[in-house]
């Protein structure tokens, strides 16, 4: 067991396609993701063969009011012939040690497996998500005035949004320019559809979407102070006329308000597959503000499974 050698991102790439039937946006975080190295993949070999990976993506997220380092878990994989042999889980043992290493606070993975990581001490803590029904009768053009695609010029505009919208949700993603050139050749679907909304020429709110399985999901959104209506009627927009949008729960109450107003009706549901765990202890204790001796469960409802908090699905890895 070792890390990665550049010249193995082939066999690597080989291993994931056989695991997970496809292999583009594994080759894509490969190339785009700045914060992922060759030492971030993880390998168990039969002689020069990769058999199991697993790759560790490095996040900086927000936690009342500080930044805290957070180790994402992903490509967990296992040629088929050597599954049952403990490869995958001795590789995440590494990971989790590897993450403790570099001073990550938290380790976050998606998964339907929950017994499987269970058993390494992740805990599952669902994130809020909506669906979003069109009124009746609603044409396709509803709330598109003043929208229009994204594009790489609006960059900047939209960065700023990003950050003054997210900054007070607890789990947000910091991010610099080069995230976010990276995460635009990344995140979910090359077929992404983000779209921006102007005001006066100023972009005041945006959206991006995806096809996920044949529903259409909204990944991230942002707005001005001013613009939860705009924000409301692009998302009605992009929502399709015969099945509901699927999208983030926000802590945004005239968000809400505005899309009741508009006469869409939303329902709320929850993301199962988001599992956490606690690294630094003591950090996260002294973060929560609770008491005593509190379960490692306990500290991550209170800090990352609050109503306050949201990882936003174009954070994924």
């Amino acid at each position: 067991m070792r890390t990665m050698r550049k010249q193995e991102r082939g066999p690597v790439l080989d291993l994931l396609e056989e695991a997970f039937g496809f292999r583009g946006i594994f080759l894509r975080y490969m190339d785009h993701d700045p914060l992922l190295r060759n030492e971030d993949t993880l390998l168990a070999l039969d002689g020069e063969a990769p058999v199991s990976c697993v790759q560790i993506f490095s996040k900086r997220i927000r936690l009342r009011g500080e930044t805290l380092e957070l180790g994402g878990i992903g490509s967990v994989a296992t040629a088929l012939a050597y599954r049952k042999l403990g490869l995958a889980s001795d590789l995440l043992s590494r990971a989790l040690e590897e993450m403790e290493r570099r001073g990550m606070a938290l380790a976050l993975l998606f998964t339907g497996l929950f017994r499987f990581y269970e058993q390494l001490g992740f805990v599952p803590v669902p994130q809020r998500r909506c669906k979003l029904h069109r009124p009746e009768n609603s044409s396709k053009s509803t709330g598109q005035a003043g929208t229009r695609a994204f594009a790489a010029h609006d960059l900047p505009a939209v960065r700023a949004l990003y950050d003054t919208y997210a900054a007070p949700f607890d789990a947000s993603t910091v991010r610099d320019e080069p995230y976010w050139t990276g995460q635009l050749a990344y995140a979910g679907n090359p077929d992404e559809n983000f779209r921006v909304v102007e005001r006066a020429g100023e972009i005041v709110a945006y959206a991006r979407a995806i096809q996920m399985s044949g529903t259409t999901a909204i990944i991230e959104f942002a707005r001005a102070p001013d613009a939860a209506a705009e924000l409301a009627a692009l998302l009605q927009a992009q929502a399709p006329t015969t099945r509901p949008l699927v999208y983030p729960h926000a802590p945004d109450p005239e968000l809400e308000a505005a899309l009741v107003a508009g006469g869409a009706r939303v329902e709320a549901i929850a993301d199962p597959t988001l599992m956490w765990r606690v690294l630094d202890r003591a950090r996260l204790v002294q973060l929560s503000g609770l008491s005593g001796t509190p379960s490692e469960r306990e500290l991550l409802e209170m800090l990352v499974g609050s109503p306050s908090s949201l990882y936003w699905p174009s954070d994924r890895f």
